[in-house]
């Protein structure tokens, strides 16, 4: 959901919502917000950056940032948190970052960061299918050992965390990811936690054309 610096990106079981995948192509510039959403003059001239960054990419700006603008302050420094974590260095790759949003998106059942983040996984793998069904039911996505084991950590992780122990780690380490990097998968995963729930609190949804992205 947040913007890829580089680029300009936005950035299980009881998961069996299902997308709709509607034929209209990203062109509107929607603003969907429950609270206030500030004149785009009046931000400070990174956020005007930040928005402007996104209409190149992808034609419009998230109603996320438009939402989240009311602070701008603290998007700023949530952006630079989230870039980090999605794009900055780490073992994690882009594909197995951007399955761990999907997943604890659809955990949340957030339907607005699910389409968003089904879209930058198409946009990574350029392939058009898997996105729908990992976000469907993870279950029936074909997944490498070391990807299964990161969703099944970051599905209980934003779905039972009190239930969380220590033996949760266990295989995430089998398929030989290091300490650093399982504090990475939960950093993204948890980041969800917030991003989700701010979305779901203020109506911060992308519209239906935000499916047909990289399709």
């Amino acid at each position: 959901m947040a913007t890829n610096q580089k680029n300009g990106s936005p950035t299980t079981a009881g998961i069996t919502n299902v997308i709709d995948h509607p034929t209209k192509t990203a062109t509107a510039e929607p603003i969907t917000s429950w609270l206030k959403v500030p004149d785009e003059a009046t931000l400070p001239i990174e956020v005007q950056q930040l928005f402007q960054s996104q209409r190149e990419h992808i034609g419009f700006v998230h109603p996320y940032f438009k939402g989240f603008s009311l602070r701008p302050k603290h998007l700023l420094l949530w952006n630079s948190y989230y870039a980090e974590l999605m794009y900055g260095e780490g073992e994690l790759s882009p594909r197995e970052r951007e399955i761990i949003a999907v997943v604890s998106s659809a955990a949340n059942h957030c339907e607005s960061c699910v389409t968003t983040h089904k879209a930058s996984l198409r946009e990574v793998i350029k392939d058009p299918i898997f996105p729908d069904i990992l976000a469907n039911n993870p279950l029936e996505a074909e997944l490498t050992p070391r990807e299964r084991a990161l969703v099944d950590f970051a599905i209980k992780l934003n779905q039972n965390a009190s239930e969380l122990n220590q033996s949760d780690l266990e295989p995430l380490r089998e398929v030989g990811l290091s300490d650093e990097t399982i504090l990475d998968a939960a950093e993204v995963a948890t980041q969800f936690s917030l991003s989700n729930r701010l979305t779901k609190a203020f109506g911060w949804k992308v519209g239906s054309e935000y499916d047909q992205l990289y399709r």
